[in-house]
């Protein structure tokens, strides 16, 4: 773990109490109009006065150094899930079947503690800093309204920061490493259209089933026969459904899928070959097919001077370096605009019963780890 400064140490009731209010009170993709006003109100108090709303739910605080030769930017992540909490703690959500399942309360409040440490401290800020909440990590994505709308400009960013409670790690530990670390993924949804008929009359229909049966055994084979060994994917179909009764054909079958990758190159030639798999069976069966790509999100590739200044900044015992990943983070969409790093800051502690996953409604951490997140934050700020 990192060594604490007095300084944070004296930050830790603020702290817990923003994450215990803001894990009380969770909010949905954009729709996080509460959480924004409780940040807006708590950043009013500690005297900042260059704020934007962005995005319409997504805030930008701008803080200007003494020097101001550079800016540094933070983001926390603001939406919640639509899972029932069954943690039973004493601040569990108050909303039903919402639940900060994925440790954003604690993001959010990591950044509070980071903007009250700023404006105790801004005597001593040499370089700028933007702090970033941004609504919808979880659905469609935030970062690319709030691009769109200013965020990266005046002043312009020149390295962003970001970090994810993780409980894959040592609770307390940081992870990272320089270049890919989570993975590009698109959402597809495939539908293939044929003819209905009695099931006792095969011949007068198409039966979408069998045609989608040839085409998930078809489709496994992309990754096998046609993509390097040396590259990372993967094809999931998550949910399939058609047909109406069981003794009818099925006059339409629709798949819904995901793709992952750590390379635009590889996806696009993943996305190639099933275009090129749903024309072969419209040939070979008479059948239409639709092809959608949904949410995409590019992969996260850390910076490798940045990544190197942050590792540099960690010794052995508090730094570990992780293997890629294939979860995804729109993060990446910051850092296909400026040079960025992504953290992940360890929760695992089998001891304390903090085992469960991301998404999991039984999903907790200690507190303690939030006040390693300030001091992550902090010493970017003044050692790198």
């Amino acid at each position: 773990m990192l060594n604490l400064d007095g300084d944070i140490q004296e930050l830790k009731k603020s702290v817990i109490s923003h994450r215990r209010w803001l894990h009380q009170y969770p909010e949905i993709g954009f729709d996080v109009y509460g959480t924004r006003d409780y940040i807006l109100e708590k950043l009013d108090e500690y005297g900042f006065n260059e704020i934007e709303v962005l995005a319409e739910t997504g805030i930008k605080v701008v803080i200007r150094g003494k020097v101001g030769r550079r800016t540094l930017a933070f983001r926390a992540d603001m939406d919640a899930l639509a899972i029932e909490e069954k943690t039973g703690l004493d601040y569990a959500s108050r909303k039903k079947g919402i639940m900060h399942a994925c440790g954003h309360d604690g993001h959010m409040a990591i950044l509070l503690g980071l903007a009250e440490w700023i404006s105790q401290n801004r005597d001593v800020l040499e370089d700028n800093i933007v702090l970033v909440f941004q609504p919808d990590e979880e659905n469609e994505g935030g970062a690319l309204p709030m691009i769109r709308e200013g965020l990266l400009e005046k002043p312009r960013v020149d390295a962003f920061f970001g970090l994810h409670i993780l409980p894959d790690l040592p609770e307390g530990m940081i992870g990272t490493k320089t270049g890919p670390l989570m993975a590009q993924t698109s959402e597809v949804n495939i539908e293939i259209v044929g003819k209905s008929a009695h099931g006792a009359m095969p011949h007068n229909g198409v039966d979408t089933i069998v045609v989608a049966a040839q085409f998930i055994n078809a489709l496994q084979s992309i990754i096998s026969r046609s993509i390097d060994p040396t590259e990372n994917a993967i094809i999931t179909i998550g949910r399939i459904y058609g047909g109406d009764t069981r003794n009818i054909l099925a006059e339409r079958v629709v798949m819904e899928s995901t793709i992952r990758t750590f390379s635009d190159e590889v996806y696009k030639r993943i996305r190639h070959k099933i275009l090129d798999l749903l024309d072969g069976l419209k040939k070979a069966y008479g059948v239409e097919t639709k092809f959608h790509a949904g949410v995409y999100y590019p992969p996260v590739i850390n910076d490798a001077v940045w990544t190197k200044k942050v590792i540099d900044i960690l010794t052995p015992e508090q730094y570990i370096e992780v293997h890629p990943l294939m979860i995804a983070e729109d993060f990446s969409n910051y850092q296909k605009e400026v040079p960025g790093v992504f953290l992940f800051l360890g929760s695992y502690n089998e001891q304390k019963g903090l085992i469960h996953p991301l998404h999991s409604n039984l999903f907790n951490f200690d507190e303690k780890i939030l006040l390693q997140g300030l001091q992550l934050y902090k010493n970017i700020i003044t050692q790198i």
